[in-house]
């Protein structure tokens, strides 16, 4: 009896870890439609302070050799944030034009794939102000990660 009742339990146990990793993608996708509703605008402003900042204050304190560690990882954290804002437009983008069905496969593929199609979505509609909007926002993501690195590298 003490056999049966834990292979049933073991299967139970099965049964929903099963769901759990099933329903992971599906609340992705619906935790991102709250995020990309409902903070998406304050990321906006707090990116374009945060690259003023990099711009303005970060990069000719990376002039002086001692603070080139303290500055590069500033620029390079930064980078996360740009790259959350060009995710959540990609993800509003790829769902606004090509819907839900899309926004699954890019989340399927790591999450990354929303950008590249809102990217293709945009660009095969003509939509010519969203599509340079995203690559100059992937353009900052991934430069500031590089120059970041670089000036951190130089301090040391």
């Amino acid at each position: 009896m003490k056999g049966k009742i834990a292979e049933f339990s073991s299967m139970i146990f099965g049964i929903v870890i099963f769901l759990a990793i099933i329903s992971m993608p599906i609340l992705l996708i619906l935790g991102s439609t709250w995020a990309a509703k409902n903070l998406l605008q304050p990321l906006i402003v707090l990116g374009w302070i945060v690259v003023a900042i990099d711009i303005l204050i970060l990069l000719p304190l990376s002039l002086f050799k001692g603070l080139r560690g303290f500055t590069g990882t500033a620029i390079f954290i930064s980078s996360f944030l740009f790259g959350l804002v060009t995710w959540l437009l990609g993800f509003i983008l790829t769902y606004a034009i090509w819907g839900l069905w899309a926004v699954i496969a890019g989340v399927l593929f790591f999450g990354g794939a929303v950008v590249p199609f809102a990217l293709i979505a945009t660009l095969f509609n003509g939509m010519w102000e969203p599509f340079f909007t995203v690559i100059i926002l992937a353009a900052l993501t991934f430069g500031a990660r590089i120059i970041g690195l670089l000036i951190a590298e130089r301090g040391q």
